[in-house]
């Protein structure tokens, strides 16, 4: 990547204004969020993430997290798996909550 070195002049009231360089560089528009990490001496001005962006990136981090878990299930854990794709909360509680060993336990623990 290539480095360049630009000035940008702090008005009274503390603010800069973006040379244009850079503004093209990052694909900044008014109204844009700039992230700034501090490295040492160093200031580095980041385009930050929209919403929508943010929510993708987890959504894609979460469902390459899924995949892997599912690499490591056994036979019957995929079968699960595979019968509660979709289930709201309440279905999934509901279907813990009927299990035999469910009620042994809550009897055992409870007297439920």
């Amino acid at each position: 990547m290539e480095t360049a070195q630009i000035k940008a002049k702090l008005s009274n009231g503390f603010q800069i204004t973006v040379p244009s360089m850079v503004r093209k560089a990052l694909g900044l528009e008014a109204g844009d969020t700039l992230d700034i990490a501090l490295e040492g001496n160093r200031a580095v001005l980041v385009k930050a993430e929209t919403r929508e962006e943010t929510i993708a990136r987890v959504f894609a981090e979460m469902d390459r997290i899924n995949e892997e878990a599912r690499k490591r299930m056994t036979p019957e854990q995929k079968k699960r798996w595979e019968m509660m794709k979709g289930w709201t909360v309440n279905q999934y509680h509901e279907y813990f909550d009927n299990l035999p060993e469910t009620k042994a336990y809550l009897k055992e623990k409870y007297g439920v």
